[in-house]
């Protein structure tokens, strides 16, 4: 529900900032909107760290609510919103997604055993593909009938609802016997993100595993939105065609996710993830070669069945292996690779068309996979790596 709530609300923003007729304001409260979240998201991960990642999403959601409900009555009450109101607005819950997405995504090694991380990963992607692909058109529906504030007041609902099953959850969060001390109360906020990014960087499982879902995040977005609309573009298909093919990944990458929710657990949960980032890069240099638009949907429906179990096996190994004092800051580099990193891989994207090729272009994001793959494979700690089938803590710690 609160995936979809998302979605509903940034339909809603783009329409309202559409709206003010002002390409320069309308491009000034997406900014707002974006750039919060990349900001802050590594210090979100820390206050989730500090005060608990339930705390955490419980507050930030609480707080989300109470700006849609805000906003539908400030809304309803002027004749149009204005573009103050739109862009402190966004500010606002940019802020809050960048405390509320690194606590959600520590929850689940505090709600299933290490062994079951990849495959709820995989649940995880499913319902946020199955999210975007509902959350968009219902957004649209919402703010045709109503305007923004209707789709406020519908995103208020939506995660007052999701914040009741937040607050039924008990986690099990117990620090495993190995566990180093967390210095929640010895370091300030900005020393206790620097401790969290050195232990991401030094602990010999996460450091490759991170490098490489990096890169992955890095090669990916900028070949699907931008590389996939450069060949739409040129030929011919339009919108159309961009909507056919994006959509093929979406579809794949729900499959693929299924599928590994279906599997049994790897024994070697990293090394078969980074053999589907392998697969997946073939298919991301065969992209700007096939010849037709069915054809480029099967190819992006093969990058999207590739991406969702590779995404899916890397976190579940990440989580597994992330002492729960770190857990928040930890996904939160996760996130912040998937987000703030975004404008970067856009940026040498888009000059490697202008000095190259698209086709070279889609081979350097291909070859940017395989190498990081290499380089982690090449790891004797990831090879090694393992998902425990029980919590150590459990065995020390019974019910």
């Amino acid at each position: 529900m609160s995936l979809v709530g998302d979605q509903i609300w940034f339909i809603a923003l783009g329409w309202a900032a559409a709206r003010t007729g002002d390409p320069r304001q309308a491009a000034l409260v997406m900014t707002a909107a974006s750039v919060p979240r990349a900001v802050l998201i590594l210090l979100g991960g820390t206050v989730a760290d500090r005060y608990g990642p339930l705390r955490v999403t419980l507050a930030s959601q609480t707080l989300r609510a109470a700006l849609m409900l805000a906003f539908a009555v400030a809304v309803v009450t002027a004749s149009a919103p204005h573009l103050w109101l739109l862009i402190g607005v966004a500010l606002l819950f940019g802020a809050l997604d960048a405390a509320h997405m690194p606590a959600a995504a520590a929850l689940p090694p505090a709600l299933l055993q290490p062994r079951q991380l990849p495959a709820g990963q995989g649940l995880v992607q499913t319902l946020e593909r199955t999210a975007t692909v509902l959350g968009a058109p219902l957004g649209g529906i919402l703010v045709a009938a109503g305007g923004p504030g209707l789709a406020a007041a519908a995103n208020a609902a939506l995660f007052t609802a999701a914040l009741l099953l937040l607050r039924s959850l008990r986690l099990r969060v117990r620090p495993q016997p190995d566990e180093p001390e967390n210095p929640r109360e010895k370091e300030n906020l900005f020393a206790s993100l620097w401790t969290g990014l050195r232990y991401g960087a030094t602990t010999p499982v996460l450091g490759p595993v991170l490098l490489v879902v990096t890169t992955l995040n890095l090669a990916l977005s900028a070949p699907l939105n931008v590389g996939v609309a450069l060949l739409a573009e040129n030929r011919g298909w339009n919108a159309t065609g961009f909507s056919l093919v994006i959509s093929g990944f979406g579809i794949g990458a729900v499959a693929g996710a299924l599928l590994l929710v279906a599997l049994p657990p790897a024994r070697k949960p990293a090394v078969t993830g980074l053999r589907w980032v392998a697969a997946g890069a073939a298919f991301v240099a065969l992209l700007p070669f096939v010849p037709g638009l069915p054809l480029a949907a099967v190819a992006a429906a093969g990058l999207g069945f590739t991406s969702g179990p590779a995404g899916a096996l890397l976190l579940g190994v990440v989580q597994a292996n992330t002492s729960h004092a770190y857990l928040g800051r930890v996904m939160a580099l996760v996130s912040f690779s998937a987000l703030g990193l975004v404008p970067v891989s856009y940026t040498v994207f888009a000059v490697m068309v202008e000095r190259f090729s698209l086709h070279a272009a889609f081979g350097a994001c291909a070859i940017a996979e395989i190498a990081a793959t290499g380089v982690a494979l090449g790891t004797r700690s990831i090879r090694a790596a393992t998902t425990p089938r029980e919590d150590p803590a459990d065995r020390h710690h019974p019910a």
